[in-house]
């Protein structure tokens, strides 16, 4: 618990940064379209990974931020339209960032991309006006005093929901098959790694586990979800988190195996940029998941903290994968590095338990 009151005193501290990188991002590539200056662009688009970070670590202790307000009595509904806002604008930029990716200074699609990201910036400055409010009008996260607009009855009842045995159970199951799935991924990185008999063959098995697996997180997320139920719609964040995270992996699959049928393709690159961009993508929507069946619970708190560890897994995943396009020639280092966390995702899913992590027990 003092953790995730650390945490949630992190956010109102790190909430500038992105914001100031973020501009300067997009500032620095405006000037590197309007000069066709490729150092600049570099620099741009190093300012943009690290404001997109930088965003979603905000966003994670802003989750933390948001279960302490609440039962401090702030109400609930500025901090909800606080997070929808900040959700959009985080998924905005993951996909900025994916997209930016791919581009040069020169390729006819960086205008399009300078669009998305003025208009995503606008979506920021809303979310912190946003979250301003819920300060200086709400009085949220200010201490020792008494909230000036008063908590609903409905905030108040929310403050007792719990999920239920089966629904904890559930999630736990889908975390432990991940984890098994992560685990398969990286023995299939781990027999390339060491060049074994067959290793082609062995390749092409990757695109199809990613696809299988995106096909039954589809299914299988929610019990009370699409395409189970319709008890929760697809509009509901925690769902729609987990059906992203499944269009993802199934994009990645399918691109990774067209890529493999391109003639005269550098195939361990274009691979190495997909699983980067999905690794990056996907660590973002980790740290960016909201649990909506019992939001103000020691469980959500649980929740939060085991995403936090995953989220910096995988982002660090996708580092490595970056930095093995921009360092080739220590490819053998990267890739222990890759298939090493890999296997910490693994074992953190296999481990999974709801609540309170079982190692800050």
């Amino acid at each position: 618990m003092e953790l995730s009151k650390t945490l949630s005193g992190l956010h109102p501290l790190m909430v500038h940064f992105p914001i100031a990188l973020l501009f300067t991002a997009v500032a620095m590539d405006l000037y590197a379209f309007g000069r066709k200056d490729p150092r600049a662009a570099w620099v741009g688009q190093i300012l943009l990974v690290l404001g997109t970070v930088g965003l979603m670590f905000t966003f994670i202790t802003g989750n933390f931020a948001e279960v302490w307000a609440a039962r401090n009595h702030i109400p609930q509904a500025p901090m909800d339209r606080h997070e929808s806002f900040a959700t959009a604008t985080s998924w905005v930029f993951i996909a900025i960032v994916a997209f930016r990716s791919f581009l040069t200074v020169e390729h006819r699609q960086f205008v399009v991309y300078l669009a998305m990201a003025v208009l995503a910036l606008g979506l920021l400055t809303v979310t912190g006006m946003e979250g301003g409010e819920l300060v200086f009008k709400y009085a949220a996260g200010i201490q020792g005093v008494v909230p000036p607009i008063p908590a609903t009855a409905q905030d108040l009842a929310n403050l007792t929901l719990e999920n239920t045995p089966d629904e904890l159970d559930y999630s736990a199951l889908m975390h432990h098959v991940f984890g098994w799935m992560v685990l398969l991924l990286a023995v299939w990185l781990g027999y390339q790694c060491l060049e074994l008999p067959q290793v082609e063959r062995i390749r092409a098995l990757g695109p199809v586990l990613l696809v299988t697996g995106g096909i039954f997180l589809m299914i299988f997320s929610d019990f009370n979800a699409w395409p189970l139920s319709n008890e929760l719609p697809i509009t509901d964040k925690e769902v729609l988190a987990h059906k992203l995270i499944a269009t993802l992996m199934i994009l990645s699959g399918v691109a990774t195996s067209l890529v493999r049928r391109r003639p005269n393709a550098d195939i361990t690159r274009m691979q190495s940029h997909l699983i980067a961009v999905l690794a990056l993508a996907g660590g973002g929507i980790l740290f960016t998941h909201v649990h909506t069946g019992a939001p103000f619970s020691d469980t959500a708190i649980g929740v939060y903290i085991h995403h936090f560890v995953l989220g910096v897994l995988s982002l660090s995943c996708g580092t490595v994968k970056l930095l093995e396009l921009s360092l080739p020639e220590r490819r053998k280092l990267w890739d222990v590095l890759w298939v090493g966390l890999l296997l910490l995702i693994a074992f953190s899913l296999i481990t999974y338990n709801e609540g309170i992590p079982w190692y800050l027990q």
